[in-house]
């Protein structure tokens, strides 16, 4: 059948090598991520990560949540991944996550409304200082979120 060729899985979507880093140390990682296929309906994502003879590795339905999955692996070793989707000011919206996989995350600004221009592809080079843990990322948006319902 035609369609046995277009369902090839896994599928790879990201294979490069980003910077890590841990108090003041930076170093370079290899970073894979997949498109395992799906579960019934629904996609599974996966994050590799590979970090001083290692594999950390973390899967989910979109590919931001396989990269906080991945993150907090890392974290209690004090390693940051210098990505977009690590960001303390980026967090994909219902719709990225159900539309693009988590592959794109909206950077929030204090009292602005994200649009399309504040896209940023999760697994993209990010500066340091941009990072964040997951716990400062995830207390940024439920503060732009509130701020932004306050403003309707």
């Amino acid at each position: 059948m035609d369609d046995e060729v277009s369902d090839n899985y896994p599928r790879l979507l990201e294979d490069r090598e980003v910077v890590v880093a841990r108090a003041g140390e930076r170093r370079q990682a290899r970073l894979r991520g997949w498109l395992d296929g799906y579960d019934g309906p629904r996609p599974l994502y996966r994050i590799e990560l590979f970090l001083d003879g290692d594999r950390y590795t973390g899967t989910a339905m979109d590919m931001f949540a396989s990269l906080v999955r991945l993150r907090r692996q890392l974290e209690p070793d004090g390693w940051t991944v210098a990505v977009q989707g690590a960001r303390r000011d980026t967090f994909p919206s219902g719709m990225t996550r159900d539309m693009d996989g988590g592959m794109r995350a909206y950077v929030m600004r204090p009292g602005q409304k994200s649009s399309i221009d504040d896209l940023v592809d999760t697994l993209a080079d990010a500066e340091l200082e941009q990072i964040g843990t997951i716990e400062e990322q995830q207390a940024w948006h439920a503060e732009w979120w509130a701020a932004s319902k306050a403003r309707q």
